[in-house]
């Protein structure tokens, strides 16, 4: 059933809606229809921008006009490096270049700087929106006769850039030994870490964002001067990537001085911090249910359906009625009400949700007895915006997002007037599918308020007593069972079912957002005390007659399936059980399971940590235990390896789980996000010396080989359109931990550049995302290999590497591995949070390369 996945998961790119205008201007939305006997020229101000007031006939031109306002300039030439903020104006311009056989339409690549984008305007010129030189004072101020002043808050380390020749930019010795004394800040601490203290001034490097992945922040760079590195930007041939670098410490140093000021936001700033803001409401994604009439009467998608049922009009009137219950002006009323979609076009899009609902992990729904019809109202609306989130438009994914948020508002009025609907299994689906989309929509908002509202379900449950083993009894089938004992007990049998694997699912869920978020998890694993789910052949069973020949085929009367405290407790039990469980489903349940005993394992070493001072035997004692602790936890997942090795059911998704979990048993990820700035100067300052002892340790080589695991599972095995959502977020913090050992080895190597850099050769690399052997093992343990440790290239074969030293082509590749996933591999076709992702990357990438030529 992964054919329709292929098509559907591969949305474009997506702005984010447009705040509300002021008061004194008219909201978009309540602009009504003219009627045809006006005379105005009503077509061509039916949409009106509430940034700039630009008025367009058609939505679609008017969303696109707002991506120039929130999405900036994201696409640029790779010949002349002019960016544009839509992808088809980026083709139309490379066509020019194609049809320039003399070259003179190519911007000159080795060009003064100065001739692109200037460092920093000066106050004048940037008031005026005009062209400022890199030269203060400017040419215009001085023609103008009025003041060129560069504002106060820019970094001294610009002004360095605009010396005369004759100055000397040699430091008095004395004025550099008492200014060492004083407190650094963050940039300049930053400098030192990562170039020589005598090769001239390098670049603010601030603390890197690395989980701004949110599909309503701005990440254009057209305020910072990329320019600048046109003095280093030579083409890196895929032959020559692995070759030595050459030893450049006693090069001219004039390029460096002009690395640019900033590269990356820094996390105060970050915009995954969300600051509501007085326009930020539930009501301000209305303007995104009225569609276009070709957009709404459009024949729905072709996919394979898995159930033979189509949604009846009375209920396609039931998800409008919850829609225009939302809705708080009469006119927002009449435009959505004339521009709902069909019955047809809804009932595509809840077939594309239950296709992929299908191929997921964490099933919950029992396609055998599933009446689309008989579904709640609310049911049937979130599962088309679900259905939606995958389609290839824009406005109709904005649809199912405004679409999601109307449910979100009316489910909780449905428990509130009858709070039997707790106990209803069709709401509470409902009410988790609703934070799911939310949940991995790549909005902040919307995450936001999804990770807040987690706990509502699951108390839910909780206090139904669906977590426990008592509420699950057995159920027992003899082949004399007929008629109506037998469909009464299937009937017993797949509600009970259904509920454990929804509790199940709220499981992972809420392991995965604390392995993104590092936060403590909402479910214990000691309370999950309910049967592991059983086996797919019996719960996609289509009738009591066929369910019973599988169940009396698999013998399970004489057995109980295990827990999950079971199968921690004892992993051999998953294998003597192995026909009985969703073998697949349980192996990924055991693995976010044990994400819990990492976590307090993190937790515990960072109270516990190292201590210098000699008369603390009990510190000392507590950690000599925490790490024996670090490696009994290793050792239960290489059993577990050792387990399930050769199991069909061990797909990429549990696979790259497993990598995950074993780098995170070997490096404290939030120390990285610490080092990159998150918590300011000074901490970073403190843990750069910890990060420069773990560089050299086997912890930190195991850590780089998961983290290559993980790129090998994501290039080469994941399913196509499936690396999204966490699995996306798996592939960053692998990238997270391949940057940061670089910067910090360099860091370590500042001075001597060219040493102890081997040869290209095969014979002198080791890829650490390749299969394991003998030499890899060596390599992890003692570093005995004399080998220098790479990663391979994009594409089935693994292409030309680069050596970790090298993380911008290491952040390089990690961008292509995501982009590969998706078909065309083209920035537009990306889904949301992946994209946002790709950008992150690729300030890292960017800061890699400033790191490289400093």
């Amino acid at each position: 059933m992964a054919s329709p996945i292929r098509y559907l998961i591969n949305p474009p790119d997506q702005p984010p809606p447009p705040p509300p205008p002021p008061p004194h201007v008219p909201a978009p939305n309540s602009i009504s229809a003219p009627a045809s006997t006006t005379k105005s020229p009503a077509p061509s101000s039916l949409y009106q921008c509430a940034h700039c007031l630009k008025r367009y006939s058609r939505p679609e031109h008017l969303q696109r006009h707002i991506a120039s306002h929130t999405l900036g300039k994201r696409f640029s030439c790779d010949i002349c490096s002019k960016a544009f903020a839509r992808a088809d104006l980026l083709k139309r311009h490379r066509a020019n270049h194609q049809d320039d056989e003399s070259g003179v339409k190519r911007r000159r690549i080795f060009s003064y700087p100065g001739a692109t984008r200037v460092a920093h305007a000066c106050q004048a010129c940037a008031k005026a929106r005009v062209k400022c030189e890199e030269k203060k004072p400017c040419t215009r101020c001085k023609t103008r006769g009025i003041s060129c002043e560069v504002p106060f808050a820019e970094d001294t380390s610009h002004h360095s850039l605009h010396l005369p020749s004759e100055t000397s930019v040699t430091p008095d010795n004395d004025l550099v030994k008492e200014e060492s004394h004083l407190p650094l800040p963050f940039s300049d601490f930053m400098r030192d870490v990562l170039s020589d203290g005598h090769s001239g001034r390098a670049a603010e490097v601030p603390g890197l964002a690395v989980l701004d992945f949110c599909d309503d922040v701005n990440l254009d760079f057209k305020d910072f001067d990329f320019g600048l590195l046109n003095n280093w930007n030579f083409e890196v041939t895929q032959n020559s990537r692995l070759e030595p670098v050459p030893d450049t410490h006693n090069n001219n140093n004039s390029g460096i001085d002009t690395i640019p000021s900033a590269l990356v936001k820094v996390w105060t700033d970050s915009p995954w911090r969300w600051v509501p803001q007085r326009t930020d409401n539930a009501y301000h994604e209305q303007s995104n249910l009225p569609l276009p009439s070709k957009d709404a009467q459009a024949p729905g998608v072709t996919t394979d359906r898995v159930i033979k049922d189509t949604l009846h009009t009375s209920c396609r009137d039931k998800i409008l009625a919850i829609v225009l219950s939302t809705c708080r002006e009469n006119s927002m009323v009449n435009r959505v009400a004339s521009s709902f979609p069909s019955a047809e076009m809804m009932d595509s899009w809840i077939h594309v949700f239950l296709a992929a609902h299908l191929c997921q992990v964490s099933s919950w729904i029992h396609y055998g007895t599933f009446s689309l019809n008989k579904q709640s109202p609310e049911w049937l609306a979130i599962a088309t915006a679900a259905g939606v989130a995958f389609a290839p438009v824009a406005t109709l994914r904005r649809f199912g997002f405004a679409l999601q948020e109307a449910v979100r508002i009316t489910i909780p009025n449905r428990f509130d007037e009858d709070n039997t609907k707790i106990a209803v299994i069709g709401q509470v689906q409902a009410l988790m599918l609703v934070q799911d989309v939310g949940l991995w929509s790549g909005n902040r908002r919307k995450m936001e308020i999804a990770e807040c509202h987690l706990p509502v379900p699951i108390a839910m449950m909780r206090y139904r007593g669906k977590f426990g083993r008592t509420a699950y009894p057995d159920i027992i089938f003899y082949p004399s069972d007929e008629g109506k004992v037998l469909e009464d007990k299937w009937k017993r049998w797949y509600e009970l079912e259904s509920w454990k694997r929804l509790v199940f699912h709220a499981y992972l869920r809420d392991a995965q957002v604390s392995m993104t978020q590092f936060n403590n998890p909402i479910m214990s694993y000691a309370e999950l005390t309910l049967p592991l789910p059983c086996s797919k052949d019996l719960w996609f069973a289509r009738t009591a007659e066929e369910f019973k020949i599988r169940y009396l085929e698999l013998a399970p009367a004489a057995e109980r399936p295990p827990s999950l405290p079971d199968i921690l407790r004892d992993i051999n039990l998953l294998s003597a059980h192995h026909h009985l469980l969703d073998v697949q489903y349980s192996i990924s349940i055991f693995l976010h399971g044990f994400w819990a005993l990492i976590w307090d394992f993190r937790q515990m070493k960072s109270v516990h940590k190292p201590s210098t001072h000699p008369h603390q035997p009990f510190s000392n004692n507590m950690e000599t235990l925490i790490e024996a602790h670090r490696q009994e936890l290793c050792k239960q997942l290489h059993d577990f390896q050792r387990v399930t090795r050769g199991w069909h059911e061990m797909s990429a998704q549990e696979t790259m789980v497993l990598h995950l979990l074993l780098m995170n048993l070997n490096v404290c990820l939030n120390d990285f996000q610490i080092f990159s700035g998150k918590e300011g100067e000074e901490q970073a300052k403190k843990i750069l010396p910890n990060l420069q002892r773990w560089r050299g340790t086997p912890e930190a080589r195991t850590a780089l080989w998961h983290a290559g695991q993980i790129f090998r599972q994501g290039r080469l095995y994941f399913p196509q359109g499936h690396l999204k959502d966490f699995y996306a977020i798996a592939i960053q913090h692998a990238s997270l931990c391949v940057w940061t050992w670089g910067v910090v080895t360099r860091s370590l190597h500042k001075g001597k550049r060219g040493k102890g850099r081997g040869g290209g050769n095969g014979d002198d690399v080791l890829y650490i995302d390749d299969d394991d052997s003998v030499v890899a093992l060596e390599w992890r343990d003692f570093n005995q290999s004399g080998r220098r440790a790479a990663i391979r290239g994009t594409g089935a074969s693994g292409g030309v590497g680069s050596f970790l030293e090298e993380t911008w082509a290491c952040m390089a590749m990690a961008q292509e591995i995501l982009r590969a996933n998706f078909a065309g591999g083209r920035e537009e076709g990306l889904p949301p949070v992946v994209e946002n992702i790709v950008l992150v990357l690729k300030q890292l990438e960017n800061a890699a390369w400033t790191i490289g030529f400093a």
